[in-house]
Parts: C-alpha cells; structure tokens; sequence
C-alpha cells in the first residue's frame, strides 16, 4: 500500500503521461536550480537526462506499469503491514536502481563543479530547509499534529475519493503515537545533505579519475538508502514500521466503493504510462 502514497505524489500535477514525458526537462531544471550549469555542462546534463529517460523507459517502465496492476489487484483486499513493507522495500530497491544508474553518466559533469557551485548548491540547500521548517515545525505541537493529519488524509482522499469522518478521526487519533519527532528528521535532512556536499566536493577534486568519481557517487547513494550508522538506520526501521501498519490498517478500514475509486486510479495511471512509454518509443 506504500506505492499507492507514491503513485499519489506522481499524479500530484496534472496526469502521469505528460509529467514522464517532460521528466528529462523538469529533472534538468530541477538539478541546474540547485547547481546552477554553465554554459558547457547544461547539454551535457540534458543529454544525460534524455538517455538515462530512454533507459528507464525501455528497460524499468514496463516493471512499473506492472507494479500499477499488481497495486489494483491489491486493492480490492484487505492488506497487512507485511504486505506494505514489502512494497516499501520494492519502492526503495528501485530508486536505488535508478539512482546508480544515473550516476555513471553524471560523473563527468559533476566533477566538473567549482566552488562557486558548490556554495550555491549550499546556499539552495539552506533556503530548502527554511521550507522544511515553515511546512513541519510551524505551531505547536497541536498544530503539527493536525497538520500531519491532514496531509495523510488530502492523499488518501486523493487515492480513495473523500474518506469519511470516521477514518479522518482513525488517522487523527494513531498519528498521536507516531514515532517520527520534525526536530530529529531535520537533523538527518542536514547531515544528508552535508554528505551530498562533500561527497561532491570530492568528486570535484583535482586529479580525480572517473572510476573514483563513480565509487564516490555509489556510496553516496547507497547511504542515501540505507545509512550507515545504526542509530539512524534503526530510526527509519522503525517509522517504515509505523507507517506500514498505518497504511494497512486505513485500507482496512475503507469501504468497496473507494476500494474501487482507488483500483481505477491506479488503473488510469498505469494507462497514462503506458501511453507515455508508447509515445516516447513512437518518437525514437
């Protein structure tokens, strides 16, 4: 039930297919907000992006648009938190995969990063973390409870249509023994991002070659995923844990007709995919 939150956000503006269609382009202006390309690493970039593109459209997109189908199977019947975890973990694996894949074609390009750059990827980072705050530690604790709430609730009603006040409240009231604390998730936020900084820095370091650019860009994603100290690793064991027993429970909880309202979701985004997929191997 894990990919059902993702496949909310990925609807989240406007419908599937034009989104993936653009990804090569939104992701470029996304990466040059943060890093800011001169004149010769911006075609770069958008090469990178458009092959890495043709990639996962060939070779991961189908494995997506399956995963849609086996979620509108699923949502018909009642689910478990086993069952939500190991979507999670399927999610996650899958990142990874596109991450890595990503990372071998963008070394060159991000060893050739200045400092300027640098600090103004800093500089972005910073301004992203003012957000953070405004958005999860503005108010009182009352406050952020609501808040989270509501969140939680604008995206099942995305998935399930307008869920009713009885399951608003059910949210409401399990949030209250949540384990994740804003204070200590933005504390991981920044040491994260201090490891991308650095790890960057590195990678831009004279006398670099490209193997040692790669083994730096793979660890860096491998901690992205799966951290190394135990402290945090077991913090994140323990919020997918929450959240998977979250999100079982709340499908248990819903009536047929939004069971069904989320089987056609999920069926009209793995539509928009493949008609993107369709698309991009038409323009080939």
């Amino acid at each position: 039930m894990l990919l059902l939150s993702v496949c909310v956000l990925l609807a989240a503006c406007s419908t599937l297919r034009i989104g993936y269609s653009q990804a090569d382009t939104l992701a470029y202006w996304w990466l040059d907000r943060y890093l800011d390309f001169n004149a010769a690493q911006t075609p770069q970039v958008r090469q990178t992006l458009a092959q890495w593109q043709t990639w996962h459209s060939t070779r991961q997109l189908p494995e997506d648009v399956a995963l849609l189908d086996q979620a509108v199977q699923e949502a018909a019947v009642d689910a478990t938190p086993a069952q939500a975890c190991r979507w999670w973990k399927t999610i996650q694996g899958r990142q990874e995969t596109w991450l890595q894949a990503l990372a071998e074609p963008m070394a060159e390009t991000l060893g050739s990063l200045d400092e300027g750059q640098l600090r103004h990827l800093q500089t972005r980072l910073d301004a992203s973390n003012r957000e953070w705050r405004d958005t999860y530690l503005r108010g009182d604790s009352d406050q952020r409870h609501r808040a989270s709430a509501e969140r939680i609730i604008d995206r099942a009603d995305t998935l399930y249509g307008r869920i009713d006040s009885a399951q608003r409240r059910f949210i409401s009231e399990r949030l209250r023994s949540s384990p994740w604390d804003p204070h200590r998730w933005l504390q991981e936020r920044q040491r994260q991002q201090q490891e991308l900084v650095t790890t960057l820095r590195a990678v831009a370091r004279p006398g670099m070659d490209k193997a040692q650019r790669l083994g730096l860009l793979r660890t860096w994603v491998g901690y992205t995923v799966r951290p190394s100290d135990d402290a945090t690793r077991q913090y994140r064991e323990q919020l997918v844990r929450f959240q998977c027993e979250l999100a079982a429970d709340l499908h248990n909880r819903t009536t047929p007709e939004q069971r069904e309202h989320a089987a056609e979701r999920l069926q009209g985004w793995a539509r928009d995919l493949r008609s993107a997929a369709a698309s991009m191997a038409a323009a080939r």
